[in-house]
């Protein structure tokens, strides 16, 4: 009898244990992913961001690590950002900005502040990726452009991203229909010091069957003393 009432005990046991959930997580209770959230380094006196920018997987926001150009110093900085599908930022992680670098970074080495702020923004990307699920984009192709004109078009994932200068568009491969036009005039640097920059694609990030795409402008100087504003990254939707 001791050993009917042990086998069905073991049966429910094992019976209300069940599949683990893809999100389960430790036994502490916390819920995470299986599959790593993206996640921010230091190397070589510079951060590294290689899982950046990321996606939601149903493409509710995007997640992307912004660096400003800093002249002549060329100090390190960055923030994360999340962004929604009209490209608004709704959250921002500020990690370093360049006025800070010597003080919190000295000599390229990160103090315990920098480590505590890189600590504190993994543990909220964590947090991000238990939420929505998390993809790294990957860069499309960038076509060269020929004629020392400016880089306009990328390639990939049965998609063609055109950059117009004052409009993005997003084809189906080779198709002459648009399946999505963004105004992009305000994405041009102004004009400043009797300097224009000319923006140019320098690349653009998807994931199959997501329909988000995310573009990196950059711009041109058109001599030595006008510098170069920073790159711009936007978040483009259909």
């Amino acid at each position: 009898m001791r050993a009917v009432l042990i086998a069905a005990g073991l049966a429910m046991i094992a019976a209300c244990s069940g599949t683990p959930d893809p999100i389960s997580g430790p036994s502490n209770g916390a819920a995470h992913r299986a599959s790593p959230a993206p996640q921010i380094a230091w190397g070589n006196n510079a951060f590294v961001t290689d899982s950046f920018p990321t996606v939601a997987r149903a493409g509710e926001l995007v997640v992307v690590a912004v660096s400003e150009r800093d002249g002549e110093r060329g100090y390190p900085n960055l923030r994360v950002e999340v962004r929604d599908r009209g490209d608004h930022t709704v959250q921002t992680i500020q990690l370093l900005n360049s006025n800070e670098y010597e003080q919190l970074a000295p000599g390229g080495t990160p103090g315990r502040t920098l480590v505590d702020r890189i600590a504190a923004a993994n543990t909220e990307l964590v947090k991000l990726h238990d939420l929505h699920d998390l993809v790294v984009m990957k860069k499309l192709e960038v076509q060269p452009a020929s004629d020392n004109a400016l880089s306009h078009l990328a390639i990939g994932d049965g998609l063609d991203v055109d950059w117009g200068g004052d409009h993005l568009h997003i084809f189906r491969h080779n198709s002459d229909r648009a399946v999505a036009i963004r105004d992009a005039k305000g994405w041009q640097a102004p004009p400043h010091n009797a300097c224009d920059y000319p923006a140019f694609l320098a690349n653009a990030y998807h994931v199959p069957e997501i329909t988000v795409i995310v573009v990196e402008l950059h711009y041109r100087s058109p001599s030595d003393t006008c510098g170069v504003p920073s790159d711009q990254l936007h978040v483009v939707t259909w």
